[in-house]
């Protein structure tokens, strides 16, 4: 065999699982469509994404960290409220503050592109990783031994298992054979970056609005990530604006709150929707992070979920080898250990979705007092900020 295990997809999970179950010991051939250089410019992707704390624990213990100094944002306050686009905000909060997670932030912000870099500079450097790209798959061979990835003008690949980080539309999972279920939204989101007058001081705002959240993330240098959820029609909209006129929007939905703000980077639109893998596992191949699962953006969970099916598939890998076994056979731990929190956790935000995502008189008072009361309850408060930091449940020991 060429390597233990054979990852397709160079994206931020499928380059975590790389380094995680190489941290364990495993040989990994990486194999990825895209030149991974066009990944890391500004305007192939202008997302940011919130790290929970657990996730961030596997970087520190994969040296990630280290590669991020700089342009790493930690969270230090989460403020939810409820409320109307550019008019009547809500009295009734939620407030969470670092004591409430023992005196350490809840998560940290950092741009994709940033993370991105650093988690291709490790993978580089480590000498029981190959990667190949750009590549073209053309299909797989599976037999009783092994599993055979088929690349156009190259030699084919050979491992104990394969692993399909490839994202929402994966190849691997339509040539597996592997249904899934999918809700879609009448929703889209806008993505981009703010500077703004006033410092953040670390917080994160998610404000409810009738047609969906609009999410202030903090970033460093006085700027913000910013995710505008609203109906197709509404985006399509904004994003047709000149550019003054989509800055003046953005200033009236900020309000007073940083002072002057304006984009500092392109906005990009991307339609929502919750889809779910009908399987995790199918015969010696496993699916991981999007090609898994995709959720709701409005707990911005959606990474975090794809970075603990990487530490945990770590475990899995390492424990079938240190104990002598078949690994592409003895997967079915990553089912039985990743299928029921994925599932609670893309329930919740569908739900939470509905919940907040509407202008029904008695629903909107009810989740304003809801809130309110919510704030009041440190039991309850800790609770949540456990759930949103990864700390639940039984963690993978890369995560731990």
């Amino acid at each position: 065999m060429d390597s233990d295990l054979i990852i397709i997809g160079g994206g931020l999970v499928g380059l975590t699982a790389a380094l995680a179950c190489a941290h364990k010991g495993a040989s990994v051939t990486l194999l990825d469509a895209q030149d991974p250089d066009e990944h890391l410019k500004a305007e192939f992707d202008g997302r940011a994404s919130a790290i929970a704390a657990s996730s961030f624990q596997m970087y520190r213990h994969l040296g990630i960290d280290e590669r991020l100094a700089g342009h790493v944002q930690p969270i230090t306050d989460i403020l939810i409220t409820d409320g109307e686009t550019g008019g009547y905000i809500s009295p009734l909060s939620l407030h969470f503050d670092s004591q409430d997670a023992g005196d350490q932030p809840m998560g940290f912000m950092m741009e994709n592109r940033r993370l991105r870099r650093a988690l291709l500079e490790a993978v580089k450097d480590n000498p029981k990783i190959r990667m190949l790209a750009p590549v073209h798959i053309t299909g797989f061979d599976e037999s009783a031994a092994a599993i055979t990835v088929q690349i156009d003008g190259q030699d084919d690949v050979i491992a104990s298992a394969l692993i399909a980080a490839d994202g929402r539309n994966s190849f691997c999972r339509k040539q597996s054979g592997i249904g899934v279920s999918t809700i879609p939204y009448k929703q889209k989101a806008i993505v981009t970056t703010v500077v703004h007058e006033k410092p953040h001081e670390g917080t994160a705002h998610e404000l409810f609005l009738p047609n969906g959240p609009f999410a202030i993330l903090p970033l460093t240098d006085n700027r913000s990530s910013i995710v505008w959820t609203d109906t197709p029609e509404a985006i399509d909209a904004a994003m047709a604006l000149p550019e003054h006129m989509f800055a003046a929007e953005l200033a009236r939905r900020f309000g007073n709150m940083y002072g002057q703000v304006g984009p500092c980077a392109p906005r990009w639109a991307y339609p929502l929707s919750l889809q779910m893998a009908e399987d995790y596992i199918k015969g010696r191949r496993v699916l991981i992070g999007d090609a898994a699962h995709a959720i709701h953006p409005i707990a911005g969970q959606g990474l975090n979920m794809g970075l603990r099916d990487a530490a945990a598939l770590a475990d899995v890998v390492y424990n079938a080898r240190s104990n002598g076994l078949d690994i592409g056979t003895n997967l079915d731990d990553m089912q039985i250990w990743r299928n029921f929190d994925n599932r609670i956790l893309a329930a919740s935000t569908d739900i939470f979705n509905r919940l907040f995502s509407n202008n029904i008189a008695p629903i909107k008072h009810a989740r304003r007092l809801g809130l309110g009361l919510m704030d009041k309850i440190k039991p309850a408060q800790s609770f949540f900020i456990k759930e949103a930091a990864g700390l639940h449940g039984e963690l993978p020991s890369l995560l731990q």
